[in-house]
């Protein structure tokens, strides 16, 4: 049987191909990327969550970000995804859904070509609700102190305003819920588009 890490590695090796791929083809046609002005991001994706020395359990992701470009580099952003997760690691639960809030900066390899890569990093807020233990839904919901999270990507221009963006982010730390504390960590693994009007 393979193990969490193995698995998430046999995950992460396509992901990693078609984005190496799209690198490649995007740099035949070199031309202006906007990294400027407004900005807006829709993708999907998927999650890892574990909690505390629990196997990591995954689920698909959606997400969305607004933010504002000051120059070429430099991305404020605020940002959320949400993940419906069912639970093993934990035996007192069987399924919760999995909110992400980003309140970050994206730092841009700014130049004249389609693609762009970026670092991110961004303080956090998680939430986990819509709890179900037994099949039934309880009234226990966690919240989490702020946490930082830090990542990177890779925004491949399709054309001057439109990207397609590819990242991966991680986190770690604390859920507080029912006087429960949890220890938690994520990995979040996402690809949309982005839009700089």
């Amino acid at each position: 049987m393979l193990s969490g890490s193995s698995r998430q590695g046999r995950m992460l090796l396509p992901a990693a191909f078609c984005l190496l791929c799209l690198a490649c083809a995007a740099e035949v046609g070199a031309q202006p990327a906007a990294t400027q002005g407004w900005a807006f991001g829709l993708g999907t994706g998927a999650a890892a969550v574990s909690f505390g020395s629990g196997p990591g359990d995954g689920a698909a992701l959606v997400g969305l970000w607004i933010g504002y470009g000051l120059n070429r580099i430099v991305t404020p952003y605020l940002g959320g995804a949400y993940a419906d997760i069912r639970s093993r690691g934990l035996e007192a639960f069987d399924r919760l859904t999995f909110s992400h809030v980003d309140l970050g900066v994206r730092l841009h390899v700014a130049g004249r070509r389609r693609w762009v890569p970026y670092g991110d990093l961004a303080v956090t807020f998680w939430r986990a609700s819509d709890v179900l233990r037994n099949g039934e839904r309880t009234a226990t919901d966690f919240a989490s102190v702020p946490t930082l999270s830090a990542g990177g990507g890779l925004a491949v221009y399709l054309s001057e305003s439109w990207a397609l963006d590819l990242n991966v982010k991680a986190a770690r730390g604390t859920l507080s819920g029912a006087a429960l504390s949890l220890d938690a960590a994520s990995f979040r693994l996402g690809v949309g588009l982005s839009w700089w009007p």
